[in-house]
């Protein structure tokens, strides 16, 4: 007897539903900022502080700071000084805006949410750590090679 029930020779015929949940935003976003806090501190004598709050600061040297990354809503946004040169192409990605506060010292804001923008953060806080390190260490590590 032949059975009332159709049966599909492969899964594909009968793709799931994708059902959104609302909450892989949360978890895509705290990725980004462990990715982000372990690059930061994987560079020669990094290291995190909280001064300002309930926020990773990424600091070299005597206390000086190479960036900061803040969870919001929609983004990670990360606060990172670059070369006048690095800002001018920065600025014409529309993740990118001048950060508040310290904007007028070379620092900018990356609203990072995707691939592309987190690329561009993680070189751009290589550049800030560059930029921020003292020369004592930039010698160090440029002797080395």
């Amino acid at each position: 007897m032949a059975s009332p029930f159709l049966v599909f020779e492969s899964y594909s015929a009968c793709p799931p539903r994708r059902v959104r949940n609302g909450k892989n935003g949360a978890v895509r976003l705290q990725a980004i900022e462990e990715g982000i806090k372990a690059l930061a501190l994987g560079f020669p004598q990094a290291y995190e502080d909280r001064p300002w709050g309930d926020f990773p600061v990424f600091k070299v040297g005597e206390n000086k700071v190479f960036g900061w990354a803040v969870t919001r809503e929609s983004s990670v946004d990360v606060t990172l000084k670059l070369s006048a040169e690095e800002r001018e192409i920065a600025y014409l990605l529309p993740y990118v805006r001048t950060a508040s506060h310290v904007g007028r010292y070379g620092w900018i804001t990356a609203a990072v949410s995707d691939e592309e923008s987190l690329e561009a953060a993680c070189e751009w806080l290589r550049e800030s750590y560059w930029l921020k390190c003292p020369s004592e260490l930039k010698a160090a590590v440029e002797g080395e090679d």
